[in-house]
């Protein structure tokens, strides 16, 4: 059975194609990332523009037409911060059917973190583990506990990389006192998720999403994606390094896209300051993420 799925991000637009015998086992076909930014200036905004609308469409259009060389007939197509959070979603969504042909589900922070979960769970934990994941989106952090592929806990934070670079980062490089509200509005915003660690205990935790597998390639030297460990003491010494570098400068790191290389400093940071709320000393970057958890979800159905 061949079937696809697409994520509409607020940085990215990702595509995975697979062939399934069942939930538990498929080849992955083709996989497709293209830096879209749909979120920029959105989240802040709370309005999609025309010049973003034109390139999630073209750039739907072009996944559309992988998919189906590989044979697909279901294509699963859905949307997160973004998209949910602009004034005019339901144009954009009608847009894209009339003009790419392509249905677009619109998902809640927590089906977000369920399906992400699902997928980290299924796809970069030992089986039989409580895990708990973190997904460092351009509009939103989705954190979740699993115990084997069933959530224990499932929460949605309205915090992101890109929307954090357009709120807090003005200079280039940032400001120190960019960087302090920056750490600031984080710490803020998962006050609430760090009360809740005392309630629930877990084994193994990993971080999924451009982010985490960024930090994890420039810590280690090669490209995503990469399935590696970041440690806290290495995550803060790698923001300091990040957040006294120019964007240009960024972009020349191993491991780091110039195309993330505005986003990753905010990035970072959500990560760092997340581990820091739940008493995390290192996560397991995972190449799994929602797209992968669609696709489980679909062919548990």
């Amino acid at each position: 059975m061949k079937l696809a799925a697409i994520d509409i991000g607020s940085n990215s637009i990702k595509l995975v194609v697979v062939d399934a015998t069942s939930s538990a086992s498929f080849d992955v076909l083709a996989s497709e990332r293209e830096v879209v930014r749909l979120g920029q200036e959105t989240l802040v905004k709370k309005h999609i523009g025309d010049a973003a609308l034109r390139r999630a469409i073209d750039c739907l259009k072009r996944f559309r037409s992988i998919a189906e060389s590989h044979g697909t007939k279901q294509i699963a197509v859905i949307a997160t911060a973004s998209v949910r959070e602009a004034d005019n979603s339901a144009d954009f969504l009608r847009a894209v059917e009339q003009e790419a042909g392509l249905h677009v589900e619109v998902l809640s922070g927590m089906e977000e973190a369920r399906l992400i979960g699902l997928a980290a769970a299924q796809g970069c934990t030992p089986k039989g583990s409580t895990s708990l994941n973190i997904d460092i989106g351009g509009g939103s952090t989705e954190i979740s506990i699993f115990r084997d592929t069933e959530p224990l806990i499932l929460r949605s934070v309205k915090l992101g990389a890109v929307g954090l670079t357009d709120r807090f980062v003005k200079s280039d490089p940032p400001e120190p006192e960019e960087i302090e509200e920056l750490r600031n509005e984080i710490r803020l915003s998962f006050a609430d998720v760090a009360k809740e660690r005392r309630q629930q205990s877990w084994y193994y935790t990993t971080a999924t999403s451009g982010t985490a597998l960024t930090v994890g390639a420039a810590l280690n030297h090669v490209m995503p994606p990469a399935s590696s460990v970041v440690t806290l003491v290495d995550l803060n010494r790698l923001n300091m390094t990040l957040a006294a570098l120019t964007v240009v400068q960024r972009g020349t790191i191993a491991g780091v896209p110039p195309q993330r290389a505005d986003i990753i400093v905010a990035g970072g940071l959500v990560l760092e300051e997340v581990m820091n709320a739940l008493g995390i000393e290192s996560v397991h970057t995972c190449d799994w993420s929602l797209r992968e958890g669609v696709i489980i979800a679909r062919l548990r159905e």
